[in-house]
């Protein structure tokens, strides 16, 4: 029986202990030992690898965050192929486990878990769902480290590389990937081709391939047949400049006759755009000097810069850390939320009417009138 589905069958018979049958390592002695990569989840160090009914000798535990595969070369590739080379792994299995809190992580979570820490947004790399590997299903997560362990180079093309998902409850352990399915895709020969077969005849081959019609012979031509066209040159060129300057001349006539309004609209869409983009273009200009700006500034000062974008006169929604939606709410609480630090910068921020969801750090800043200043005021009434 191969060594996955031996697993299996041990894991199903699990007892109350969350232990499984050992396996007789005999039988499966050309599949072992099992090099595994699995979470760093603390309920996991009494499962493994009593759930798989396999021995400590036989079973090289390699751990990280939501055992995740970064590439085919990374540092995981790099103790997963020494597993392989030096402690002789016979096989690979990634093993994944329900109530994953990796997958239920999100950047805001996980922005607001650093702040906790003392690590600032700022601190942290661009792409925080790239850089730690987020993910949204833990069987998805699986599926695409085994494809990426069975497309490096560092693994052989023989060692079967298995996906299951254990729950951290029962023990109970779900094949994900079959490890020796792309083995027999591999290794699948390809059947010869009969060299001395005649053109027309069909020779058996494998399951699906007989009965095939016969190949018929191409037709045979002359060149002599060929015939070019008798067209000048110069006649062809004249009758494209011709077409063109009436193509010209009817969209002209178009333009200023009952194709005008439509003209006309077309020509205020594209005025519209060009404002849209200008405008998305000077956003972007003062939101990255926000953000050089936020970083050489006091949490006071940031505070004062982030409430000049709040417009008490707005009402607002907001996704909180919670990845829950608030609003619409007045800009007066806003600036409240601010104060307490509730919100943020990188605070997900709507404009109540508008489609578009930003960061409050990339609010143009409130053009509110206010008052002018007292002396200028007794200034003014002086001289009337």
């Amino acid at each position: 029986m191969p060594l996955l589905d031996a697993i299996l069958a041990a894991n199903h018979r699990l007892g109350t202990d969350h232990k499984a049958p050992l396996l007789d390592t005999q039988q499966s002695r050309d599949s072992l030992p099992l090099a595994a990569l699995t979470c760093i989840d603390a309920r996991l160090n009494h499962l493994f690898p009593d759930v798989l009914g396999i021995p400590e000798s036989e079973f090289i535990w390699l751990r990280n965050s939501g055992n995740i595969i970064f590439g085919t070369t990374s540092a995981m590739m790099r103790s997963l192929a020494l597993a392989c080379a030096i402690k002789g792994a016979r096989e690979i299995a990634v093993i994944g486990h329900t109530d994953c809190l990796v997958c239920k992580s999100t950047v805001l979570s996980l922005t607001d878990r650093f702040k906790a820490l003392g690590v600032e947004r700022s601190k942290l790399p661009d792409d925080l769902v790239d850089f730690f590997g987020l993910f949204a299903s833990e069987r998805q997560n699986v599926m695409k480290a085994c494809d990426t362990i069975r497309n490096s180079p560092l693994i052989g093309p023989k060692i079967p590389i298995h996906g299951l998902l254990v729950d951290t409850h029962t023990g109970r352990l779900e094949r994900i990937v079959n490890g020796y399915e792309s083995l027999v895709a591999v290794a699948a020969p390809v059947p010869a081709a009969d060299t001395n077969a005649p053109v027309g005849s069909t020779a058996s081959g494998p399951a699906g391939m007989s009965g095939l019609a016969p190949l018929t012979p191409m037709p045979s031509f002359e060149i002599g047949a060929i015939k070019f066209p008798e067209s000048k040159i110069g006649e062809l060129a004249g009758d494209v400049q011709r077409t063109s300057v009436a193509a010209k001349e009817l969209l002209t006539d178009l333009k200023h006759r009952e194709f005008r309004p439509a003209w006309e609209s077309a020509k205020a869409l594209a005025a519209e755009v060009k404002e849209t983009v200008r405008d998305a273009r000077e956003a972007a200009s003062q939101a990255r000097q926000t953000a050089r700006d936020l970083k050489s500034m006091s949490p006071a000062e940031r505070v004062a810069l982030l409430a000049r974008r709040v417009d008490r006169a707005v009402r607002y929604r907001v996704i909180g850390a919670d990845q829950k939606q608030y609003g619409p709410i007045s800009g007066a609480k806003l600036l409240e939320w601010l104060a307490d630090d509730r919100i943020g910068a990188d605070t997900a921020i709507q404009v109540e009417g508008t489609k578009l969801w930003q960061r409050l750090g990339q609010l143009a800043e409130s053009r509110t009138s206010k008052p002018p200043p007292i002396g200028d005021t007794e200034q003014r009434t002086k001289r009337q």
